[in-house]
């Protein structure tokens, strides 16, 4: 790595922007993985309504047991980073090179990014709505009231909705008519900047790369979303074996889910095939271990050669991906994982298959 040494500099850093943690507001912590690498959710059914008998010894209807179904959400990101200062680089810099500032800025351009894009990614994996109209400033504000729709539909709490917008989407919606006429809102919306209301809607405008390619926007409900952390660890060694100045180590154990009995809560506008983050690990011998983000609709298929599926494509044939992400694949084979709604692939990503 090259290292510039100061002879006439400014003991100043210049620091690149950071925009913070973004999707805070639109995850949950309502389930507890201490000690445990994974929560199986149980969800019950109900019973259907009948004709009340008034004779005879079934006259509430024929009871059926309810049963359950489980989903089981295993924390599979374990990552983690790590750096060194030399003491005479950090001396000769004029003491620029401090460790605990090139932490933080390791957090908050590295970490804390990376976690907001997986949770997108799983947000829009895990989506039961979708729409894929051309945004214009003509149909910017209505997309966003007919998403808001279908989700009141589903019968999801109208308190709370956060949506998710591209900067692209965001300027068309404040260049639409039917919403700048809105008055009120428009200028809440304007005043408030990147996070604004729109009908009730918290928007936060995030960068594209934020969001899969072709992404408008996500709108989502916390409660839908559940993000564990079940690891957040960060040292700076002083003077450690081998090396005279310092050490800096970081891992980070985290996942993003989406309810299944929830996944309504979720509408996902998309005009184009989208990617995720995707990768594999070595997981038994002829077994391989996808890290794919979330709970989603996820299938894949695998061989000697494979293609990512075109936007919309069927893929209702392909394999669903089990929670745990281990599949039998041989390796060097080539990995395809889609993200479905309604047997249509919206995301895909590819990886090459590792095997024990």
């Amino acid at each position: 790595m090259a290292l510039n040494y100061a002879s006439k500099y400014a003991p100043m850093v210049d620091e690149r922007f950071r925009v913070g943690a973004l999707t805070s507001l639109a995850v949950n912590q309502n389930y507890d993985w201490a000690g445990v690498q994974t929560v199986r959710v149980y969800s019950i059914p109900t019973a259907p309504m009948q004709n009340y008998q008034r004779d005879g010894d079934k006259r509430y209807g024929n009871p059926d047991e309810l049963g359950n179904h489980v989903q089981e959400l295993p924390v599979k990101r374990d990552r983690s980073f790590t750096f060194s200062i030399d003491r005479g680089n950090y001396e000769d810099s004029m003491m620029v090179s401090n460790a605990s500032n090139a932490l933080r800025r390791q957090l908050d351009e590295v970490v804390i990014p990376e976690i907001d894009k997986y949770r997108l990614s799983a947000m829009a994996c895990g989506a039961s709505h979708f729409a894929s109209t051309p945004i214009t400033a003509s149909n910017a504000y209505e997309s966003l009231l007919d998403a808001d729709v279908a989700l009141t539909e589903a019968n999801v709490p109208s308190f709370g909705r956060i949506a998710f917008v591209s900067p692209t989407f965001y300027k068309l919606i404040m260049l639409d008519n039917a919403f700048v006429k809105q008055g009120d809102l428009s200028q809440d919306m304007m005043i408030n900047g990147a996070v604004g209301l729109v009908d009730n809607i918290r928007v936060i405008r995030v960068p594209s790369g934020y969001l899969p390619a072709g992404c408008d926007y996500i709108l989502c409900h916390p409660d839908a979303v559940v993000a564990p952390q079940k690891l957040a660890e960060y040292k700076i060694h002083d003077n450690p074996p081998g090396i005279n100045g310092w050490l800096v180590e970081g891992r980070v154990c985290y996942d993003a889910f989406v309810l299944r009995q929830k996944s309504d809560a979720l509408y996902l506008h998309q005009n184009a095939l989208g990617s995720f983050d995707l990768s594999c690990a070595a997981a038994g011998t002829g077994l391989c271990r996808v890290f794919a983000p979330g709970s989603g609709s996820l299938v894949y298929k695998t061989g000697a050669a494979v293609t990512l599926p075109s936007f919309q494509a069927d893929v209702s044939t392909w394999t669903a991906l089990p929670a745990d992400g281990v599949i039998a694949t041989t390796a060097g084979h080539k990995i395809a994982v889609a993200s479905a709604i309604g047997g249509k692939a919206i995301l895909a990503a590819s990886c090459t298959a590792i095997t024990g």
